[in-house]
């Protein structure tokens, strides 16, 4: 299911996975719902549900905000690298939940603003189980302009990669419609 309750999957090749991110010398990981291209309002604290029944294996309760020195140093060390290192592109993803749905299927979960405060690592979550609120955290906006960027930035992951990871984009976008297919 979509992780946002009556949302369509975004037609903008932008929003989806393989999509260049150039201000952190990086390319999309997964889909990006925002307002105006998901077919439900899009905004701060709209429920965020999983994708599908399975395992919590990270709920970042604990975010700490990004801030203008720490954003500065990330946007730096990137380019200065040519690209996104691992620790660089999680901080990126601000507050996460992440999902084990076993056989090497993660649904990650990223900018939330907030998570419920009882959902736990070890926790086992149901399809359509409110796992968080849409927010900006991990974003530069989340510095440079607060009260904008709020959406879910969402992936599935198999294995150590993400869907659709080094097809073209029609490919990667059909994997993704079968994948939210009844």
């Amino acid at each position: 299911m979509i992780p946002i309750e009556g949302a369509c999957l975004p037609s903008l090749p932008t929003l989806w996975p393989g999509a260049p991110r150039p201000y952190r010398w990086g390319v999309h990981e997964g889909i990006d719902f925002y307002p105006g291209h998901s077919c439900v309002p899009v905004e701060k604290g709209t429920p965020v549900r999983a994708a599908a029944s399975g395992t919590v294996i990270r709920a970042d309760h604990l975010y700490k905000p990004l801030t203008s020195q720490e954003l500065e140093a990330l946007l730096a060390r990137v380019a200065a690298q040519g690209y996104s290192d691992p620790q660089a592109l999680d901080r990126f993803r601000g507050r996460q939940v992440w999902i084990d749905h076993g056989g090497g299927i993660v649904t990650r979960y990223c900018h939330l603003d907030a998570i419920p405060p009882g959902l736990r690592v070890g926790q086992q979550v149901e399809a359509g189980q409110v796992i968080g609120y849409i927010g900006n955290t991990g974003t530069p906006e989340e510095v440079t302009a607060p009260n904008t960027e709020f959406h879910l930035h969402f992936e599935i992951r198999v294995g150590e990669g993400y869907l659709g990871q080094g097809l073209p984009p029609e490919e990667a976008i059909s994997l993704y419609m079968r994948a939210f297919s009844p």
